[in-house]
């Protein structure tokens, strides 16, 4: 079946994200789909020719009314755009960036992504987020992994670990709690393992332990983690590599609200 929306946005900077997402508006208004127009991305009046087609089509992100959205960028864009939307709406990555572990396609195959979306030719993936309430109060969540960390690097952090009802004592260069999303992330470089992307589980990872017997754990997502004691050494969470807060005492993670991949069949 195919689906009576269809959402553009990307990275604003990137001019390969800009010129493949015009590429891809050509071809739907070719097709004569109905589109939206992230405001915050695209100036597409200034970018094409055929104006009549883009009226009425350019809002913010978090006003989007889609039935699926195509993300223009990277890693970090896709990142973003699941923290602006407001409503359910799946998202497909369209990789004009480095990496790409979370994009369906490559910007060469833009192409084929938008035929993907005009014809419903994807499956919906949930995507599980950690919940970080940080002394007592919500903190945000993160899509791919909450780092705990000296505010000053180099200053050994000691802390207490709880996961569920074992507890123990941490020190070492910090802490990682990943969502399987994350885990090809931050975690895979301190040594964790890789899981796919819709496992019931979170990674949990010492960064540098001097006790090296605290080894990457694998967990169930409905179980609870808590980081404690930080009293006396100052430390920060870092929510997907972009949001930096101050631990006075401690941060408690579990499982958050889910997103919706859109993943090519």
């Amino acid at each position: 079946m195919s689906f009576q929306k269809i959402g553009i946005t990307g990275r604003k900077q990137n001019p390969l994200a800009t010129g493949t997402a015009i590429a891809a508006i050509e071809i739907l208004i070719a097709k004569k789909a109905d589109f939206e127009i992230d405001s915050g991305f695209l100036n597409v009046s200034k970018a094409m020719k055929a104006q009549k087609a883009l009226m009425g089509r350019s809002r913010l992100l978090s006003k989007f009314n889609s039935d699926i959205v195509l993300s223009f960028g990277g890693d970090g864009t896709l990142l973003e755009v699941f923290r602006e939307l407001k409503k359910k709406i799946p998202v497909m990555g369209i990789n004009c960036g480095s990496r790409g572990y979370l994009q369906a396609f490559r910007h060469y195959d833009a192409g084929l992504a938008v035929e993907a979306a005009f014809a419903g030719n994807f499956t919906v993936e949930k995507r599980a987020r950690v919940l970080a309430r940080i002394d007592g109060k919500n903190a945000g969540e993160a899509l791919n992994e909450v780092l705990v960390v000296p505010e000053k690097a180099g200053r050994l952090l000691r802390f207490s670990l709880k996961i569920s009802n074992s507890e123990r004592e941490q020190a070492g260069d910090g802490l990682i709690v990943a969502t399987p999303t994350g885990s090809t992330g931050h975690a895979l470089s301190a040594g964790g393992p890789v899981v796919k992307g819709n496992a019931s589980v979170f990674v949990v990872v010492s960064l540098n332990p001097i006790d090296w017997s605290h080894r990457p754990l694998i967990i169930n997502d409905h179980e609870k983690v808590m980081a404690f004691g930080f009293e006396k050494t100052r430390a920060e969470a870092i929510i997907d590599g972009q949001k930096r807060i101050r631990i006075k005492s401690r941060i408690e993670l579990e499982k958050g609200s889910e997103v919706l991949f859109a993943v090519p069949k």
